[in-house]
């Protein structure tokens, strides 16, 4: 008799375990949100010292009380003032440079007092060649004190009233006799050593018989 066959066995069923799995653990991101962000850089202009902010001031000051000059033209009468003012100080300044000695022509001590009384003797000359008219008319021997610049090489620098005569005309005599005999001699070396402006200072005398006394 035939024999049955048993039915195959089926595989054990394999039972499966879930395996825990590890939560994963993320890594904490680093936050921005407090960041500290760079500082802007502040310059500090330092302090200025009191001396300078008070010479500021100080200018400022002035500038804001200085006059604009007046823009409008000068008459005439202002504009030679100026030009007068201004011949003035540059006699000065050259007189400052300049060695400058002043002499009598009745000093005959010194190589200086020697020129000037020779410069007395040639005014004189020249003066009475040219006798002022007015001097016969006054009939007087009034007249002014005059001091007379005479530079090295002998030229005449100026010639001016220290004191009037009291008559404009004698004194407008005497300042053209001056003139009129220029140049006079340029100076010995002995006193061109010593000076390079020589100022002599004379009273005059106006005889009305024509005679003329400068020293």
């Amino acid at each position: 008799m035939p024999v049955a066959k048993s039915a195959p066995k089926s595989p054990p069923a394999v039972e499966f375990i879930a395996k825990p799995t590890t939560p994963s653990i993320s890594k904490p991101q680093p936050r921005t949100d407090n960041l500290l962000l760079p500082k802007p850089v502040v310059t500090v202009k330092p302090a200025e010292p009191p001396v300078a902010r008070r010479s500021q001031n100080a200018e400022r000051s002035r500038s804001s009380t200085r006059v604009a000059p007046a823009h409008g033209p000068l008459d005439s009468t202002t504009l030679l003032s100026q030009i007068a003012s201004l011949d003035i100080e540059q006699q000065r300044k050259e007189s400052a440079r300049r060695r400058v000695q002043r002499v009598s022509p009745t000093d005959s001590r010194s190589a200086a007092g020697f020129y000037a009384a020779d410069w007395a003797r040639k005014v004189t000359r020249v003066g009475e060649m040219n006798f002022p008219d007015m001097a016969r008319r006054l009939n007087t021997s009034a007249g002014p004190l005059l001091e007379v610049a005479i530079r090295a090489d002998g030229g005449l620098r100026e010639v001016r009233i220290v004191r009037s005569s009291g008559h404009t005309e004698l004194d407008q005599a005497a300042q053209r006799i001056v003139k009129m005999a220029a140049p006079y001699p340029p100076f010995p070396s002995e006193l061109r050593q010593e000076t390079d402006l020589l100022r002599i200072e004379a009273p005059w005398r106006f005889d009305p018989g024509g005679r003329i006394r400068a020293r």
